[in-house]
């Protein structure tokens, strides 16, 4: 091992070397890149070939994206490709790293020759879907809050016309009575419909309170 693998070795983050053929073969990597699969160097090459497909043969639709990602940067003439994507290290848990490549311009047995640079970032990856699920239920509490305000309002608007029109035909009522006072059958008439009025404007009440205790939660 030469000076500058041993450098590289040493290094938090993994650094790899693939042929762009149709299992992005690994042609070498240091030891943390191996680490991140959750496999030791030999053990990746025994259980898998050095074979990237191969790894992610219970992952078909990760291993399709990443494909996809690295075939339209180089179909595209660029020189570097970057994204993001998960692995499923033999420890169980998924683990999300940040891939960032370089096409070399070489070909090695007919396949053009790539390096990539990897590094784990599942706690930043969580933390960021954590903000997003909170950003998504505040989201949600606004938008029930904006529905009760227009429920509210158009509630309100339509009780205080009713209780305008109750408001009238007691007023009404009364200005009847008044002027029949030596109508005894007129006056109780006229006190029926404002006792009536009086019922039905109490029961709307009522009833507004208890519609705001429910949406009220």
């Amino acid at each position: 091992m030469n000076e500058y693998e041993t450098i590289i070795e040493g290094m938090r983050f993994g650094v790899s070397k693939h042929m762009m053929d149709r299992h992005f073969t690994v042609l070498w990597a240091n030891k943390y890149a191996y680490e991140l699969t959750g496999n030791t160097r030999d053990g990746f090459r025994s259980r898998y070939h050095n074979r990237v497909d191969e790894y992610y043969s219970e992952d078909s639709g990760t291993f399709a994206y990443v494909t996809k990602r690295i075939e339209d940067a180089y179909r595209n003439r660029k020189e570097c490709y970057s994204f993001e994507c998960p692995m499923r290290p033999n420890r169980g848990k998924v683990a999300w790293i940040r891939m960032n490549g370089r096409f070399t311009g070489e070909v090695y047995q007919g396949s053009p020759v790539m390096w990539n640079v990897f590094y784990d970032i599942t706690d930043s990856h969580r933390e960021q879907e954590e903000l997003k699920v909170k950003s998504e239920l505040l989201d949600s509490e606004i938008e029930k809050a904006e529905q009760m305000i227009q429920w509210t309002t158009g509630f309100l608007a339509e009780l205080n016309s009713e209780i305008r029109t109750m408001a009238n035909i007691i007023a009404g009522m009364a200005d009847v009575a008044e002027a029949c006072i030596d109508d005894p059958a007129k006056c109780e008439e006229c006190l029926e419909k404002i006792v009536q009025a009086t019922r039905r404007l109490r029961t709307k009440v009522g009833n507004a309170r208890r519609m705001f205790r429910q949406e009220a939660g």
